[in-house]
């Protein structure tokens, strides 16, 4: 009877012990999400790159999952909150880390509000919810996220990427438009088109010298956007000249209007997003 006692003792003991465990590793997990939370920057990433607070926080949740298993143990008995019908399938652990990557979104939609440009605070959530994908998508972490938070967050940076270009690029393709050259005459056209190259070329070359100092770190998402500018704009480029440059033959600085040739836009089109400013002022490709 004695020695009962005692074992029950010990197991009352131990099971006291996990739980302070248990509770310890919430408070580590809360304390972990409020650090994040309150984490404040007075200035933005120059450059637009990942924030070196998203590359902590996601490479500290990596490192987590190496020791899941001994947490779900401690965490099951000390969450005291009921999980959600949806999130059944998820592990305690899994469910902490999910958190944290929400509670890191957040903190970065704020900070974002420090770019005065719109199109950078683009660029900037576009590279770091990318980076946060990747990070998922290439460790452990994949199976504590899951497939729909990959699938989601994807659309998320496309979404970026895609407002990006619409804010940067519209301004400079409306410029090789029809708009106002149809009703018009001859001389009246030509003063049109004159105009219509002369501020593409202002409008290209001033993205150009503000948006190579810009930086998407990723290769592939890189390559995907300059693609995906380069499609557009040569195109609209191309069908331009192809249709209305006759209208500048014969006239006096004729270059001075068609300055690029479609081969020219999309060799420049590569050196934007390297992070180091580039201007076609001084340039020999004008």
């Amino acid at each position: 009877m004695e020695q009962t006692e005692r074992i029950d003792k010990a197991v009352e003991s131990g099971n006291e012990v996990l739980l302070q465990l248990g509770e310890s590793a919430r408070k580590t997990f809360a304390e972990f999400k409020y650090a994040i939370q309150s984490y404040t920057s007075s200035s933005a990433v120059p450059t637009g790159a990942v924030h070196p607070l998203t590359k902590y926080v996601m490479n500290y949740i990596k490192a987590v999952t190496v020791y899941s298993k001994t947490l779900d143990s401690l965490l099951k008995d000390a969450d005291q909150q009921p999980i959600p019908n949806s999130c059944t399938h998820f592990t305690a652990t899994a469910l902490h880390l999910q958190s944290v990557a929400a509670v890191l979104e957040a903190n970065l939609e704020a900070g974002s509000r420090l770019y005065r440009d719109c199109r950078l605070r683009n660029i900037f959530m576009m590279n770091n919810i990318c980076y946060m994908v990747q990070k998922v998508k290439n460790s452990d972490l994949k199976s504590f996220l899951g497939d729909d938070w990959i699938r989601l967050h994807n659309r998320m940076f496309q979404h970026q990427a895609t407002n990006y270009e619409r804010a940067s690029w519209s301004q400079v393709l409306s410029y090789l438009s029809d708009d106002g050259l149809c009703a018009a005459g001859g001389a009246a056209s030509r003063k049109i088109i004159r105009e219509k190259f002369k501020n593409f070329n202002l409008s290209f070359e001033d993205v150009y010298r503000v948006q190579t100092a810009w930086s998407v770190p990723d290769d592939q998402l890189r390559e995907d956007v300059r693609i995906s500018i380069s499609l557009k704009v040569i195109q609209a480029y191309r069908t331009f000249v192809g249709r209305y440059s006759a209208f500048l033959d014969g006239t006096k600085q004729r270059d001075r209007y068609i300055k690029y040739r479609p081969e020219d836009l999309e060799e420049l089109l590569l050196d934007l997003f390297e992070g180091t400013q580039k201007s076609l002022q001084h340039s020999g490709r004008a």
